[in-house]
């Protein structure tokens, strides 16, 4: 059993004109205060903390001065108070007083959910300001707040009948104000006018939207730079001063390729936004000298793909005469070459594949040819076109979708996108994704709001919510197998 309180020689709770500068709770068996700092809430809160010791079988708690007038004063120890021998817990016992003629008695509940995983956000403060002056948060600390649970439910007790802004905040640094860039942080968009006990609205908590910048330049040799550019999707291309000549970019994650004339050791700027970074020339010429490299994408290849290769630099022209496709032991296969609509770096090699059979692709030398001039060394690759029972299909189903909005279908591998397919103004439509291997997948079906085909994090500062989005997980795909999905967005 817990300690239990003795009413009878502790300070009574529940009182009203109280101005006492002292609380006494006397327990029954010795005790001990756990993590007392991060257990107890006090709300509203207090022009600082009140002093909270534990002396043998009792607490004591000094109050600071200067308590608001006509306030009503709730102290919630959370899982701090427990006995001394076996560590049972007296969860959530609250010490409650007025300093005016009546205790406030209305009770908001409500609930926090991550806007990026969609699960109950813990340990995040629910806080109620005064409306009317919006960056009374990143300021002043809350009149009231109350901490979610493990389920990301929270609840505020003997609040007053006014108006309230309400906002989220997983405050990192625990100054009860919205400071720091990695604390996520909701809201809701109407103002709550409280006048009896209700829940509230759902909220969201997401992290700030990272800005990007310049983060890295590496001038590897004349003609190839790398910049590395955290910040989110789609990301912007800096500007140079002075400009460099026809040069190509490619992304490949946070990192920013750009090629450009091996004739020109740059120094300059780059610009992005408010942030200019100094290039400087580099010593290095070896680049222009090293022969073209050819890889091999392809792996594992369902009969109905493309047999993908890629070149380490941009593509200038290709020489199909100089290319030969061979299956098994016959020669000279019909095929034909695209480039890649994503990346200048990597060619499509587009024929009728036999299931279970292996292919031969041979580069000849100077095959291609790429931006600087250079040619590709001879080079041959093998690959195996597996036959279509080695690998499943997804069948997605998705209706109660908004005609006026776009969406995007996420098909995640952990965390990495596998695939990813966007609904442009329809109300339902159906989705196949073939050829997918055997594994564990979840979908994320996404409110595209702004159509730039990814997830956005909240904004306070322009008072956008994050994009809403669902997740859904289908059976295990499995070789041979054809799964259905349907996916119902309300």
């Amino acid at each position: 059993m817990p300690p239990t309180i003795i009413e009878s020689t502790s300070t009574p709770n529940r009182q009203t004109s109280f101005h006492g500068k002292q609380i006494t709770i006397n327990f029954d068996e010795w005790i001990v205060l756990k993590d007392i700092n991060s257990q107890l809430v006090v709300s509203p809160l207090m022009p600082k903390p009140p002093e909270v010791k534990q002396k043998g079988k009792a607490i004591i708690i000094t109050l600071p001065d200067s308590l608001k007038a006509n306030t009503t004063y709730t102290l919630n120890f959370g899982s701090a108070i427990q006995d001394l021998n076996e560590g049972n817990k007296l969860d959530n016992y609250s010490f409650i007083f007025s300093t005016g003629a009546f205790l406030d008695s209305i009770q908001l509940n409500g609930k926090v959910t991550n806007a990026t995983t969609l699960q109950p956000a813990a340990d995040v403060w629910v806080m109620l300001y005064p409306p009317g002056n919006d960056s009374i948060v990143y300021k002043h600390k809350p009149e009231y707040l109350a901490k979610t649970n493990k389920e990301g439910m929270w609840s505020i007790s003997n609040v007053r009948s006014d108006s309230f802004f309400v906002v989220a905040l997983k405050d990192e640094n625990a100054n009860f104000v919205y400071d720091l860039d990695n604390e996520l942080f909701g809201w809701l968009d109407q103002i709550q006018f409280v006048e009896e006990t209700y829940t509230l609205p759902d909220m969201r908590v997401s992290a700030r939207e990272k800005k990007s910048f310049i983060q890295d330049v590496n001038q590897v040799a004349p003609g190839l730079m790398l910049m590395t550019i955290p910040g989110p999707s789609p990301k912007m291309i800096p500007t140079f001063q002075p400009p460099l000549e026809k040069p190509t970019f490619e992304w490949a994650g946070d990192t920013l390729y750009t090629w450009y004339s091996t004739d020109i050791n740059y120094a300059g700027k780059a610009i992005l936004g408010n942030d200019t970074t100094k290039i400087r020339s580099v010593d290095t010429k070896y680049l222009k000298n090293k022969p073209l490299l050819i890889s091999s994408l392809t792996g594992r290849m369902y009969p109905f793909d493309d047999a993908r290769m890629k070149v380490s630099v941009p593509i200038q022209r290709i020489d199909t005469s100089l290319i030969t496709l061979s299956k098994d032991t016959t020669s000279n296969i019909a095929f034909h070459v695209e480039r890649d609509s994503v990346s200048d770096r990597i060619l499509r090699f587009i024929s009728a594949w036999v299931p279970t059979s292996r292919y031969t692709i041979h580069f000849l030398k100077g095959a291609i040819t790429d931006i600087w001039g250079r040619s590709s060394d001879t080079f041959k690759t093998s690959f195996v076109v597996n036959a279509l029972d080695q690998f499943s299909n997804l069948d997605m189903a998705i209706t109660g979708l908004d005609s006026t909005m776009n969406y995007v279908v996420n098909i995640m591998s952990g965390n990495t996108i596998d695939r990813s397919y966007r609904i442009m103004h329809q109300s339902a439509t159906m989705i196949t994704s073939k050829g997918m291997l055997p594994g564990k997948f979840t979908i994320e079906l996404i409110e595209d709001r702004n159509s730039n085909g990814v997830w956005d994090t909240g904004n306070y500062e322009s008072k956008r919510q994050p994009e809403r989005k669902k997740i859904f997980i289908p059976e295990n795909l499995r070789a041979g197998w054809d799964v259905e999905l349907k996916m119902n967005w309300e």
